[in-house]
């Protein structure tokens, strides 16, 4: 995979990586895993979330568009 950066921000990239003693392939792994992870992260607290409303609510069926639109409400505008 190739990724091109304009010139002030790979300049950026590279005094971060020089002050962190990384690569400025290694720091841009780093980002991408931090990412995934919080990713990875949201959809397991959604999951968590669902079923504890579910739970809270044995005597039927839970709306999924309403659950839905409160979660959606409160991810951040990142994911």
């Amino acid at each position: 995979m190739q990724v091109l950066f304009d010139p002030a921000r790979y300049a950026a990239l590279e005094e971060l990586a020089a002050a962190e003693r990384l690569s400025v392939g290694a720091l841009i792994r780093e980002a991408v895993d931090e990412r995934l992870n919080r990713v990875s992260a949201n959809r397991r607290e959604a999951l968590a979330r669902l079923l504890a409303s579910a739970e809270a609510h044995p005597s039927g069926p839970i709306d999924w568009e309403v659950e839905k639109e409160q979660f959606e409400r409160e991810l951040p505008d990142d994911v």
